[in-house]
């Protein structure tokens, strides 16, 4: 026993020189530092970051005195240090295959705003090595000139040949060349899916291109990378993107089965610079392993934080589930067509009751009021009142519904972009004034004990979170309306939504959304105050650096 003792008190100098030495403290002062860690905008003077946490706040000399060994001083220059960002509906993936594609949006993202820039754009691109066919994404009917989806017709004028896939800055609709509508296997005598529709020409039979909704399905199957290697590049890609725009979690907010493999294998082997929050599409069937996944923690920054439902469609494509009709009906509907539900509500019911079983957080794609209200219906009558589900867009809902979803604890994430880049379009075609001017109604919900977030809904939008929260405070449109200005809400309330908010909805509010001692060194350093500026003027704020677990992984602080 004393030989055995005796070797392994030599063995300790070993282990002592093997092991890597701590990281010295740091401490960050010289800014505004915004905690976010209340009802009320509060700041300290200075932070300590201490082995990826904060360990404490306070004046300067509160937080020398907490140092353990020499400390590193960072200077913050007279910039604004906030909570890191939290994406609290995104596809971050999609943001990754996006900036490989076609780049088909309308002024300010990009430039097509009509059908002949639209095919100038395409005529031009250079399509990655090995690609087959050509793929763009972003092209918004509601801002062409002609006011119309291209159709096949206008996409057989690029290429006869090589199959030309585009597909709609909402996500929610496609449009497709001759040669694509043959190899997704969609011809006159196809039939439209359930919660779908595959346009047609004249003849009512002939597919004219554009597809709607859960006719996009087979296109998913063309999307999905060859291999696991492959599919990981994009998402790597997106997650840099998110982090240059100071998100610290991102979303991953239907995750299909075919994907589910590369998102696992890219967190294995530590490739994410932020945490991901994956949400599975339950539509589909899912093997044990993954379910047993879901709202458990983090592996490798990756966790399922539960399922994804999709009752209805969108509503600048007027696919979203509405009580009433749309003013202007789109192409091939006639008058008092108000959308569609995007899924089979027995199969939805069924979806909660397994939810509810499991124990799983539901996170519901719901557009318009009569997808709301499916939604409410469900919740109460599957038990999962009380589970803090979360009602993804609710962009048209109305104060009796909110106070339902109140009551049954289903909490708003509000796409509130939509008042800018399509508030002009919901005014006057696709939901009438009245609609307009409450969609994404934040101060309502605020005002009746409602914690909602707001998300981008990225690549439907750039996941730009100043100009997300310049849009919850001002609600501007293109033109220059005001739409709603009842439901503006303060700077701070609209900081609250992408932080501390967004950071409750996903139940990691004791890790992350503010800047308390214990909690992890997740934080954005801004080039200015958003609490000091000219609120029409915060979209010009820029993303200095973005800090991830106390690791810089976009930008500098020292810059």
């Amino acid at each position: 026993m004393k030989m055995r003792r005796h070797y392994l008190l030599l063995l300790v100098p070993l282990l002592l020189a093997a092991t890597p030495p701590k990281a010295p403290d740091t401490i960050l002062t010289g800014g505004s530092i915004i905690t976010m860690a209340g009802d009320e905008a509060a700041s300290v003077e200075a932070i300590l970051v201490r082995e990826g946490r904060i360990a404490t706040t306070g004046s300067l000399e509160e937080v020398k005195k907490a140092t353990r060994g020499k400390a590193e001083t960072v200077d913050l220059k007279g910039r604004t240090l906030l909570p890191g960002f939290i994406d609290a509906h995104g596809h971050m993936g999609f943001v990754g295959q996006n900036a490989a594609m076609a780049q088909l949006q309308p002024p300010p993202v990009a430039a097509v705003d009509s059908i002949a820039k639209l095919q100038e754009v395409l005529r031009d691109f250079q399509r990655p090595n090995g690609m087959p066919l050509i793929i763009g994404n972003g092209y918004d009917d509601s801002q062409l000139a002609e006011r119309r989806h291209p159709t096949r017709a206008d996409l057989d004028a690029v290429s006869a040949t090589v199959p030309i896939l585009l597909l709609h800055v909402s996500g929610h609709f496609g449009s497709m060349n001759s040669a694509m509508l043959k190899l997704v296997g969609y011809g006159p005598d196809t039939p439209d899916p359930q919660g779908g529709v595959i346009r047609r020409e004249a003849d009512g039979k002939t597919p004219n291109g554009v597809v709607e909704e859960t006719a996009m399905y087979p296109i998913v199957q063309i999307l999905t990378p060859p291999s696991v290697d492959v599919a990981i590049a994009p998402l790597i890609v997106g997650a840099k993107i998110y982090a240059a725009n100071g998100i610290t979690t991102g979303q991953d907010g239907r995750v299909m089965p075919e994907s589910w493999g590369a998102l696992d294998e890219a967190a294995k082997r530590g490739l994410f610079p932020i945490d991901v929050v994956a949400l599975v599409s339950f539509e589909r069937e899912w093997k044990d392993d993954v379910r047993a996944r879901i709202g458990k923690g983090y592996n490798g920054n990756l966790r399922i934080g539960g399922i994804k439902l999709t009752l209805d469609g969108s509503p600048q494509g007027r696919t979203a589930w509405l009580k009433d009709p749309v003013p202007v009906p789109p192409d091939g509907q006639k008058a008092g067509y108000a959308g569609y539900p995007a899924i089979d509500l027995k199969l939805f019911n069924e979806k909660l009751a397994d939810a509810a079983k499991n124990g799983w957080q539901v996170f519901a794609h719901v557009n318009g009021d009569a997808a709301a209200q499916a939604l409410i219906d469900g919740v109460r009558a599957n038990g999962l009142a009380g589970k803090r589900t979360i009602a993804i867009h609710s962009q048209v809902v109305d104060r009796s519904e909110l106070e339902e979803m109140k009551a049954l604890d289903i909490q708003p994430s509000f796409f509130a972009n939509h008042t800018y880049y399509w508030g002009d379009w919901h005014r006057d075609v696709a939901l009438g004034a009245k609609r307009a001017d409450f969609i994404s109604p934040q101060a309502t919900a605020w005002s009746l004990g409602l914690r909602p977030s707001a998300h981008n809904d990225s690549p439907v939008v750039p996941p730009d979170m100043l100009r997300l929260v310049w849009s919850s405070v001002n609600r501007r449109t293109q033109s220059g309306d005001i739409l709603g200005p009842l439901e503006r809400i303060s700077v701070y309330r609209a900081l609250q939504q992408v932080t501390i908010n967004a950071a409750w909805q996903i139940g990691e509010d004791k890790e992350k959304g503010s800047i308390e001692a214990g909690k992890r060194a997740d934080l954005v350093l801004l080039d200015g105050n958003p609490l000091a500026v000219d609120p029409s003027e915060l979209h010009k704020l820029r993303v200095v650096a973005t800090i991830k677990d106390g690791k810089t992984v976009f930008g500098s602080l020292g810059d």
